[in-house]
């Protein structure tokens, strides 16, 4: 049942720092656990020992804050989260549809993000956030260079379910609904929230696709009014980056295909772009009747 918990009579910016406390809170226990649960010097060695601190990561930081968070404002994590809807299953393919067209556009982009150089007087911070860059590359490399199926089980558990489902609960489930809170506008909101999924992965060389991914997260969420979507959609992004690795990580195509620049894949990127623009539309113009029922 479902009754008023003492955070949601809170001002706006009161729920955002708060969240935040939990955030924080939650890497300190996180960071508590992994001392005490895994070997610390065998994370850069042990693809086992990396997906650990990963579903440890993603569990402390990002879906325990959520749902504590949501049951202190509702006292119903899933009312407040809005998971307790149905999903409207025509609204749900034409979310999945979205994801995957707009991969060629997200992948242009992200090979243009990558190759942003900055001024000689802030050359510092570029070499800083490409070692940053190249920290994260090697983790990645670490979970894809086991090729076994449960290696790509296990991916496929931690990288997409996990991730998609803790990420959309904190981000879009929590930050979302305190930014429209304090904004009053769901673009702000939309938008606000998109940047800080993307800045919070510290990855400069990634971050303006994450944003736009974000954004088209956020929008779903905005339409459908069940966060099933976007969750949903998350997964399946993230896994779909999974399969891809599988298939292709250490192989001679690999490095040729994740290239994707605009003058080698323009017969990609102008479809992608003109589908994406066309399920948006159709997904907006039809929002009310797809939206979830209780």
């Amino acid at each position: 049942m479902d009754n008023n918990g003492f955070l949601r009579g809170m001002r706006g910016w009161s729920q955002f720092f708060f969240l935040w406390f939990l955030f924080f809170t939650g890497i300190l226990f996180g960071s508590f656990i992994l001392v005490l649960g895994v070997d610390v010097q065998e994370t850069d060695t042990s693809a086992r020992v990396m997906r650990m601190s990963q579903m440890i990561s993603q569990v402390f930081v990002f879906l325990i804050p959520a749902l504590a968070f949501s049951f202190l404002c509702q006292g119903s994590s899933k009312t407040y989260l809005k998971l307790d809807g149905k999903t409207n299953l025509l609204f749900l393919i034409l979310a999945i549809a979205l994801i995957l067209v707009i991969q060629p556009l997200i992948d242009v982009i992200a090979y243009y993000n990558q190759q942003m150089s900055f001024p000689d007087s802030m050359k510092f911070l570029e070499e800083k956030m490409r070692n940053d860059e190249q920290s994260a590359k090697k983790a990645v490399e670490l979970l894809f260079s086991d090729k076994s199926i449960f290696g790509l089980i296990f991916n496929l558990l931690v990288v997409a379910v996990v991730a998609g489902l803790a990420e959309e609960l904190f981000f879009r489930g929590c930050l979302q609904q305190i930014m429209l809170k304090i904004s009053k506008n769901e673009h702000i909101a939309v938008w606000v929230t998109a940047i800080i999924f993307s800045a919070i992965h510290f990855q400069f060389f990634g971050f303006i696709p994450r944003v736009l991914l974000g954004a088209v997260l956020g929008y779903l969420f905005v339409w459908s009014r069940n966060l099933w979507v976007p969750v949903i959609v998350h997964t399946i992004n993230n896994a779909a980056g999974v399969i891809f690795a599988y298939i292709y990580y250490g192989t001679s195509d690999y490095e040729q295909i994740t290239a994707f620049s605009l003058e080698k894949n323009i017969w990609f990127i102008v479809p992608s772009v003109i589908l994406t623009s066309i399920l948006i539309i159709v997904i907006f113009n039809n929002r009310k009747t797809l939206k979830t029922t209780k």
